[in-house]
């Protein structure tokens, strides 16, 4: 007789809707550091560049990047509320670029 598949699956196996929203997360996220990468190039070739704030987006851009690096699929509360977090943010970063 074979054994389900379930009770064969490693203990760290994620549940399908687990690994959408770290997966959603992750994207979010992603979309964040596009939308730096293209505001820091907007003002980058501007005749008088804000140095601040290109500096500003890099260091933004880096703490986004480190923490989707980082970010633990398991830890379901922190994964949802950062997902909510950085669609604001994408949103207002997207609206800057439209401005600009």
């Amino acid at each position: 007789m074979t054994e389900s598949v379930a009770r064969n699956a490693p203990e760290s196996a994620l549940p399908a809707g687990l690994a959408v929203s770290h997966q959603t997360a992750l994207d979010i996220m992603g979309i964040a550091i596009v939308c730096y990468s293209v505001l820091i190039e907007q003002e980058e070739v501007r005749p008088s560049p804000d140095l601040q704030r290109v500096s500003q987006w890099e260091r933004d851009l880096e703490a986004v990047a480190e923490l989707r690096r980082t970010l633990d699929a398991r830890d379901t509360e922190r994964v949802r509320r950062l997902a909510d977090e950085y669609a604001v943010l994408v949103r207002r970063l997207d609206r800057m670029i439209d401005d600009n």
